[in-house]
């Protein structure tokens, strides 16, 4: 199989590109950023699904977005530790750094260790 190389390029004023390159030949298709997020989630959620831990998918599946699972994960800040963020690294080896305000990361992180809690708890038998 040919190399094929995709990128996304900034194009003209906030515009984006999405460049195919492969067999000699270059080929620009410009983007909004709503449509770079949606490719962005399908390419994660294929990352993933057609990895060699899944089945094949079906010829023609369509892959859009999808929770996709998480291989480790740390926390760190950055601007002199003004900046949270999160470092997820999915098991298909895609590694997503995400900022958030101080705000935002205690509170993300209070409901993950409450969520965290519920899944660890046993199941209550059905009362009568």
């Amino acid at each position: 199989m040919a190399a094929v190389e995709l990128s996304v390029e900034a194009a003209p004023g906030t515009g984006l590109q999405l460049t195919v390159r492969a067999g000699g030949r270059t080929i620009g298709l410009p983007i909004d950023a709503d449509q770079a997020a949606r490719l962005g989630e399908a390419l994660l959620a294929a990352s993933v699904l057609c990895g060699p831990l899944c089945p094949p998918l079906p010829l023609g599946s369509r892959i859009t977005r999808g929770r996709v699972p998480a291989a480790s994960w740390r926390v760190g800040a950055i601007d002199r530790g003004r900046r949270p963020v999160l470092d997820v690294r999915l098991v298909s080896g895609a590694e997503l750094s995400i900022m958030l305000t101080p705000d935002s990361a205690v509170a993300c992180g209070e409901e993950l260790a409450m969520t965290g809690r519920l899944a660890l708890a046993p199941e209550e038998a059905p009362r009568n």
